[in-house]
């Protein structure tokens, strides 16, 4: 289970960058490729429990999900690509190609995965005057 380790190395990132930040995380937004073999449930599961004792613990995993868009240079297509997206897919390699002309592509955008943003909650909003 790959999640637990990409929870692992998310958490040991964030946390020497929280001692300058003032109040709770609340959530964690992290962006994902939808052609990453990741479950987004055993992901977030991991976060919650490896989370735990730190200043993340209580804190949300938000994945935002990134569409795939490629490039064609024998045509100039630029935009999303038909590709299955299964559990089946954990097992094979996805083949893109243009949806106008069949050739081969360039993705650029859809395999990423990195923390976008983190959603805090200040002394001041915890506790209201």
């Amino acid at each position: 289970m790959h999640e637990y380790s990409v929870a692992s190395e998310m958490i040991d990132a964030l946390l020497p960058k929280l001692e300058t930040i003032e109040g709770r995380v609340v959530a964690v937004i992290l962006k994902k490729g939808e052609m990453r073999i990741l479950s987004d449930h055993a992901l977030s599961n991991a976060f919650e429990l490896l989370a735990q004792g730190t200043p993340l613990e209580g804190a949300r995993l938000v994945v935002e999900l990134v569409p795939v868009c490629v490039s064609c240079a024998a045509c100039g297509y630029e935009g999303p690509v038909d590709h299955v997206s299964d559990e089946a897919f954990h097992f094979a390699v996805p083949i893109l190609s243009c949806p106008t002309c069949q050739s081969e592509v360039d993705m650029k955008s859809g395999r990423e995965l990195y923390i976008d943003s983190l959603t805090v909650q200040t002394p001041s909003e915890a506790n209201p005057a």
